[in-house]
C-alpha cells in the first residue's frame, strides 16, 4: 500500500513538474502575445519605401496582375517582415513598391522623389518617371487612414502601437552615378531634404508621437546590377563605380545629419551596408582559410556565393521574369535573390537589428528631441508667467 502511494506521488509529482514548466517557459512570442491582449494594446508597422520593404500585400491600389511580382517563398522574406516578427506586431501596413515585373531593364523601382529625379534627369536619353515616391506613399496613408473604418482588417484600437519603416537609395544612387559629380550631389540634398519635408507632413498629420526607422543606404555597386555594367567598358564602369561609393558616402553621411537635427519623433537608423558587407567578408576570409580581429573567417559563412544572384537571365533578355530566366538549385547559398534584391536570410538580419534598435530605444535624434521638449517648457512657462504679471489698470475715476 505504501509503495502504491509513493508511486502515486511520483506521477503526480511529475504531471505538476510538466505543467509547471510549459506554464513558466512559454515562448516569448506566445509571452509577448498574451501581455499585448492583456493591456489591450496593437502593434503595426506601416512600410514606406521600394523593393527592399515591399512585402507584396498592398492597402491601396494594388498593381495589375500583370506588373505584380511573383513572390517566390524560396526567397524568403523582407526585413519588414522580420521586423514585424521581432517586435511581435499584428499587421504590416504596406505601401511600398517594386519594380514591375513586367518592365523591361530601363524601368526602375520607387524613388524617394519623382519630381527631383525627372528635373536632374531632364533631357537625358532613356529617362524613366517611376510611380510611387515617397511623397505618393504617404498621401496614400494619410487617405488610408482617413477611410480606414470602411476596410475590413483595420485596427480601430487607439490604444496601438506603430512604427513607420522608410527605406529608399537603392534606385536613387543608380539613376544619379550617371550624372556628373556636382548635379549628383546636389540632387541628393534635395532629395534628403524632401525626405524630412515629407516626414513632418507624415507628423503633422499622425496624432500620435512618430517611431521611424530609416535604414542607411547600401553601397550599390555591390550588387548585380550595377556589376552588369563592367561589360560596357572598363574605364567608364571604374569612373562611375569611384561616383557611386562617393553619392554613396555622401547620401549617409546627409541623413545622418539631418536626422540627428529632426526633431518631431524619434528616429532609428541601422547601419545597413555593414551588415551586407559583413556576410561578404566572411564569405572572402573563408574561402582563403584566413580571419580578422572581429573573427570573421573561422566559421562556415551565411552564403558562399556573394556575387552571383539566384535568379539569372541571358545577357539579351529583357525581362526579369520572362520564361528564360533561370534559378539556382540551392537559394539559400546565394546572397542576391536577383539582380536588385538581397536573399530572405539577409533580411531577416537586417529585420532583427532594426527590432533590437527599437528595443533598446537607440533614437539617433535624442538631443535634437530633448532640445525640442525644453523650448516647449521654456514657452508653458513664458506664457504662464506673461498672464501672471498682467496688471489691470482702471480708468480715472474708479
Amino acid at each position: 500500500m505504501r509503495f502504491l502511494t509513493r508511486l502515486h506521488v511520483l506521477f503526480l509529482m511529475a504531471i505538476v513538474f510538466i505543467l509547471y514548466f510549459n506554464w513558466v517557459q512559454p515562448s516569448l512570442h506566445i509571452q509577448a502575445r498574451i501581455q499585448k491582449a492583456w493591456k489591450g494594446s496593437s502593434h503595426r508597422i506601416v512600410v514606406f519605401g521600394d523593393d527592399w520593404s515591399d512585402t507584396g500585400v498592398y492597402r491601396v491600389s494594388p498593381p495589375t496582375n500583370a506588373a505584380l511580382r511573383d513572390r517566390d517563398p524560396d526567397r524568403g522574406e523582407v526585413w519588414t517582415e522580420a521586423l514585424c516578427r521581432e517586435l511581435i506586431c499584428d499587421q504590416i501596413d504596406n505601401f511600398a513598391r517594386s519594380v514591375q515585373a513586367s518592365g523591361d531593364k530601363s524601368s526602375i523601382g520607387s524613388l524617394l522623389s519623382s519630381d527631383i529625379h525627372g528635373n536632374t534627369t531632364v533631357g537625358i536619353v532613356g529617362a524613366v518617371t517611376p510611380l510611387f515616391d515617397f511623397y505618393t506613399q504617404v498621401q496614400q496613408f494619410i487617405n488610408f487612414e482617413k477611410q480606414k473604418w470602411l476596410a475590413p482588417g483595420v485596427l480601430t484600437s487607439e490604444d496601438r502601437w506603430t512604427v513607420f519603416t522608410v527605406y529608399f537609395g537603392v534606385w536613387d544612387l543608380l539613376e544619379y552615378t550617371a550624372l556628373e559629380e556636382k548635379e549628383a550631389t546636389h540632387a541628393v540634398q534635395r532629395t534628403i531634404k524632401e525626405l524630412f519635408r515629407v516626414l513632418d507632413i507624415l507628423a503633422e498629420s499622425f496624432m500620435q508621437p512618430l517611431y521611424v526607422v530609416i535604414p542607411k543606404a547600401v553601397d550599390v555597386t555591390f550588387l548585380p546590377r550595377f556589376q552588369m555594367r563592367r561589360n560596357d567598358s572598363a574605364s567608364a564602369f571604374a569612373q562611375e563605380q569611384h561616383q557611386s561609393v562617393y553619392l554613396w558616402r555622401y547620401w549617409n553621411q546627409a541623413l545622418s545629419q539631418a536626422a540627428a537635427d529632426w526633431d518631431h519623433g524619434d528616429i532609428f537608423m541601422l547601419d545597413t551596408n555593414s551588415i551586407v558587407m559583413n556576410q561578404v567578408r566572411a564569405q572572402q576570409l573563408y574561402s582563403k582559410h584566413i580571419n580578422d580581429a572581429s573573427g570573421y573567417g573561422k566559421q562556415k559563412p551565411l552564403f558562399e556565393e556573394v556575387e552571383r544572384p539566384c535568379l539569372s537571365t541571358n545577357t539579351d533578355s529583357r525581362r526579369l521574369q520572362a520564361a528564360e530566366v533561370e534559378k539556382c538549385i540551392d537559394p539559400a547559398r546565394y546572397l542576391f535573390w536577383d539582380e536588385i534584391q538581397l536573399n530572405g536570410p539577409l533580411h531577416q538580419l537586417i529585420g532583427r537589428e532594426a527590432g533590437r534598435l527599437l528595443r533598446g530605444n537607440d533614437t539617433v535624434n535624442i538631443v535634437a528631441r530633448e532640445r525640442r521638449q525644453q523650448e516647449k517648457a521654456t514657452s508653458k512657462i513664458e506664457t504662464s508667467n506673461s498672464g501672471a504679471g498682467f496688471d489691470l489698470k482702471m480708468p480715472p475715476g474708479y
